[in-house]
């Protein structure tokens, strides 16, 4: 049975937590199942009474247009040291209550060929022996790192592999040819993928410390003497900004992403290549690339930057390749002390050692005494303001500058980097009329701003299925950008806007960030080749998550998310691509949430698959205005990412993908849009409202005031489940 659980204080609905769901019938307490498609589609959002306004009071969201009475629940999950092994056996007994009901898994089992009564029984001996800590990988004390590293619905899938661990044990004969099966699927030696890199010796150096300590620098001073070598940045605004600043100082160097290559521009004289092919082009010996497209070509010196993203449940797996196939003779590596002990552990299989360099944070910081409870006239110039709802940016920046006088600029993940670079100018230069910067975490990494002060508007953060509080790492990470050294402040601080938010600040300012457990990994096109032909008639999307279920990960690795590639697999299935190009489109950068790029990517590869040749013109439509409200803006951001995916794309299939110089021309029209648009787009006042959370487990009341932001989804605060469906099935339709 499904634990239901109650509001006690409401006393006129019920909820069914579902991990990753929940669901309210308004007025009854009556509860409906969401079927797994629907929750992934959903992408986890909770379901919302009507259309909640950013200004909704207490009255307004426990009651709806037509006066009934309703709750809109925003579930907060736990802050990482209230997770412990009790909080972990509930989780464990939500997630083995939706296994036993998952049609998905159901289906999987029967491609398996795992009939009904099989799947019955065997289901209910693993729920059994789990329930009693039977199971080791399934102890409660043993869930505990995984839930910290990976918040709501780390163990839903986690679930589902350990039930196909438990028939290889106990019952083989149910699964046809499982010992083969799981030997394909088997990812516990990922240092054996590439041998002739362990043949190379490998000096491995260290750079740990908090934000603004001046680790990257020191690493980036070795890049600069070696004779050749890589920087493998986490963002393309890095690898943009050592690009630049290598060729500055006369050391050519290549750009190299997703959408751009760039070599240095010789004409001016600053730089001279070192060295002439046979074919008589210039040789570069330095390349600054994002980690994804990390060159594996034997170099003196590589510097892998933010290390401790080895731990991301999404792009983790570009950091542990690199680590462990990236043939240089000093490899350095910059990022988070929290990252130490995995990269030992994994260093250690490879019979290599590591030398830790600890730095310290060039400048002070300080938490204030007091928050701005709320008075936003109390924002001062070299201000950064930050918010985890993109559509609050707009809000906050419309009501500091109409209450204050200042100009602010904005820096979103949603903005084209481009577009980023220039609200950083317009906010670190002097003369420019822009004082205070408004912000999501995007300004976490990447360019150097000149912040004096960063305001935290909450430290909850929409993850998509309810409330998160931000992690030690998140809060130390922005916070940790005040004062930057050179910023021309000597102290850099750090406060909130709401009160009761200022105690938690100070204690994650203070806290040491977790350290990280396992490193990501993702399955090679090789074992998914191999994989698939063991199932001719399964349809490739469904290979996914049946590859996750049966595969064997070692404790120091874990398979990252397949959520977005399942996606992407759903569109072009049905398209006669080969399982190469079907692996392509599937870690391209894509976010299926976005209407326009999804239907592109549909478009994109039908060109592919029946050998046609694109351009950009063909698919690529820019409006003809420029965007003076936020919903057109997001248009134009969505274009941009359209437009960024078929460069992305032409480097991977040239022949399908031509006129590139077009699609760049396309893209820099984009960005000139949007920039202008920035200037002109307004919100409105940001109004401090009451909500009422509870902690679901147990129907506890655990705060009433919140910040308007901290309730919103990251992209607004409509229900995107259904829409992001329709979207989906659209799609398909057209391809019917």
């Amino acid at each position: 049975m499904r634990s239901t659980l109650r509001a006690q204080s409401m006393g006129v609905c019920s909820i069914r937590y579902f991990h990753g769901a929940t669901v309210w019938q308004r007025g009854k307490a009556k509860v409906k199942y969401i079927p797994k498609r629907e929750r992934i589609a959903a992408r986890g959002q909770l379901q919302k009474i009507d259309d909640l306004s950013e200004t909704s009071t207490t009255s307004e969201l426990l009651s709806n247009k037509k006066g009934q009475r309703g709750f809109a629940p925003q579930e907060v999950w736990p802050q990482d040291d209230k997770i412990d092994a009790k909080f972990a056996r509930q989780q464990r007994h939500l997630s083995l209550e939706e296994f036993r009901e998952d049609r998905g898994v159901r289906r999987r089992c029967a491609n398996f060929g795992i009939d009904t009564a099989t799947f019955e029984k065997w289901s209910s001996e693993f729920i059994r022996d789990a329930q009693s800590e039977k199971l080791e990988k399934l102890k409660a004390e043993n869930l505990v790192p995984k839930l910290k590293r990976e918040g709501r619905g780390a163990l839903e899938i986690f679930v589902n592999n350990q039930f196909f661990a438990y028939l290889a044990e106990n019952a083989p004969e149910t699964v046809k040819n499982i010992g083969y099966l799981r030997k394909i699927s088997d990812m516990r030696y990922p240092h054996e993928w590439m041998p002739d890199v362990r043949k190379i010796p490998r000096k491995i150096i260290m750079h740990v410390g908090p934000t603004n300590s001046g680790k990257t620098y020191h690493a980036l001073q070795r890049l600069q003497g070696a004779k050749n070598g890589v920087y493998c940045s986490p963002l393309r605004l890095l690898a943009f900004e050592v690009y630049q600043r290598m060729n500055k100082a006369g050391i050519a160097c290549n750009l190299m992403t997703g959408e751009d290559r760039r070599g240095p521009n010789y004409e001016d004289g600053v730089v001279k290549p070192t060295g002439y092919s046979i074919l008589g082009t210039a040789v570069t010996g330095v390349v600054s690339c994002t980690i994804e497209m990390a060159p594996l070509k034997r170099c003196q010196v590589a510097v892998i930057d933010e290390i401790q993203m080895i731990g991301d449940k999404h792009r983790g797996w570009a950091w542990t390749v690199a680590l462990l196939n990236l043939p240089a003779s000093e490899l350095h590596l910059c990022g988070e002390e929290s990252a130490v002990p995995i990269v030992k552990r994994i260093c250690a299989t490879l019979d290599e050692e590591v030398e830790v360099r600890t730095y310290g944070r060039l400048g002070a910081l300080r938490t204030s005494e007091k928050s701005l409870e709320y008075d936003w006239k109390r924002i001062q110039p070299g201000d950064c303001v930050v918010t985890f709802s993109r559509q609050n940016i707009y809000n906050i920046k419309y009501t500091i500058e109409s209450q204050t006088g200042m100009r602010c600029a904005v820096i979103y993940g949603g903005l084209p980097p481009e577009a980023r670079v220039e609200q950083a100018r317009l906010f670190n230069e002097e003369g420019t009329g822009y004082d205070v910067l408004v912000a999501s975490d995007a300004v976490g990494m990447g360019i150097n701003l000149a912040i004096k002060r960063v305001v935290f508007t909450s430290l909850n953060k929409f993850d998509g299925g309810g409330l998160q509080p931000i992690s030690v790492s998140q809060t130390r990470q922005i916070g940790g950008r005040a004062g930057r050294f050179g910023s021309g402040s000597e102290i850099g601080e750090v406060t909130t806007m709401a009160p009761h938010d200022l105690k938690l600040l100070a204690q994650s300012m203070d806290k040491q960030p977790p350290m990280i457990t396992a490193a990501g990994l993702k399955p090679t096109v090789e074992a998914i080749e191999t994989f698939s032909h063991q199932f001719p008639s399964v349809p490739f999307s469904q290979l996914w998550p049946m590859f996750r279920d049966i595969a064997t990960m070692d404790d120091e690795y874990f398979l990252c998310s397949f959520s977005d590639q399942e996606d992407i697999a759903e569109v072009i299935e049905d398209l006669p691509l080969t399982v190469r190009d079907r692996y392509q489109f599937l870690y391209a950068p894509i976010n299926m949430r976005d209407e326009i790029v999804a239907s592109c990517v549909r478009k994109y590869a039908e060109y592919v698959a029946y050998g046609r040749k694109c351009r950009v013109g063909m698919v690529a439509r820019l409006p003809g205005s420029l965007p003076t409200t936020r919903e057109s803006l997001k248009i134009f951001e969505q274009w941009h990412r359209a437009i960024s995916l078929f460069l992305w794309l032409s480097f991977q299939f040239p022949e399908s993908f031509v006129e590139v110089e077009e699609a760049f021309e396309l893209k820099v029209q984009c960005e000139r849009m949007i920039l202008d648009g920035l200037a002109v787009i307004k919100g409105k006042p940001v109004e401090k409202a009451k909500k009422v959370n509870y902690d679901f487990r147990f129907g506890d009341k655990i705060e009433e005031v919140v910040d308007t932001s901290a309730s919103l989804a990251e992209e607004d605060a409509s229900d995107r489940k259904e829409q992001y469906k329709q979207r989906i099935d659209k799609i398909l339709d057209q391809t019917a």
